[in-house]
């Protein structure tokens, strides 16, 4: 029955990784043995920029974790926040235009920084909230995006480095700190290939999150040399070295 298990875990990762050769097999096997010194229960957050392989590696991930038990995914994105109406909506005003926040063509500056801050941050704790529960509910929670990531979003878009003194800054930090996420990172030149939004602001987010990752991150793994299924291998000799 474990073989059958580890036979039709294999497929379907080969299925998702988009590739069933030799390479592909053997590193789905390495894949299965690196499972088994994962822990009964699981929380991981992948954190990484624009194109860095976070949705791909979560998806392999959840689909692996799930022939351990009940696995949850939750997906970190601003399509749904009140903060991503309020930037559609900004968008529309010629003073509001420009390039610091790519998605939405919007620049939020002076005094009206620290009221975005706000919306952005209460725009962030229902996802808090969410993963909370989904913590009870599941044995093993997968999370693209996660606080750290959260942080990088808002120094990069308000081109503000002086919110990490704040109040809100520290407090996002010390999540972060606490969630330990796996870094995902590429050189510039996979991300800008790979990623959708104009390379300077990759250039931007890159570096805040080369620096932030080396205070909270757990392990840190380069998926611009590293194939997909090799990534989630690492993620998950990550999790048993930090068990």
């Amino acid at each position: 029955m474990e073989k059958l298990i580890k036979l039709n875990g294999l497929r379907r990762l080969c299925t998702l990784s988009r590739g069933c050769g030799l390479a592909a097999c053997g590193s789905g096997l390495q894949v299965f043995n690196a499972l088994e010194g994962v822990p009964t229960r699981v929380f991981v957050v992948l954190s990484g920029a624009d194109g860095s392989g976070k949705t791909t590696a979560a998806r392999l991930l959840a689909s692996l974790l799930s022939l351990r038990g009940p696995t949850c995914t939750h997906w970190l994105r601003g399509s749904h926040l009140l903060a991503s109406i309020l930037a559609r909506l900004l968008s529309r005003f010629r003073a509001f235009r420009g390039g610091c926040n790519p998605y939405y063509g919007v620049c939020i500056t002076g005094r009206l920084r620290g009221v975005w801050l706000l919306v952005e941050f209460w725009s962030f704790i229902p996802h808090l909230l969410a993963r909370s529960l989904l913590r009870r509910l599941c044995s093993f929670l997968v999370c693209d995006r996660g606080s750290l990531d959260f942080l990088v979003w808002l120094v990069s878009t308000l081109n503000s480095t002086s919110l990490l003194r704040g109040v809100y800054g520290g407090f996002l930090l010390r999540l972060a700190r606490r969630e330990g996420p796996v870094y995902l990172y590429a050189d510039l030149r996979v991300l800008a290939g790979r990623a959708d939004v104009p390379r300077i602001f990759l250039i931007r987010e890159l570096a805040v999150y080369n620096v932030l990752a080396g205070y909270v991150a757990r392990c840190s793994i380069d998926t611009g040399v590293n194939g997909p299924l090799d990534v989630v291998r690492g993620v998950l000799e990550c999790l048993s070295r930090s068990r």
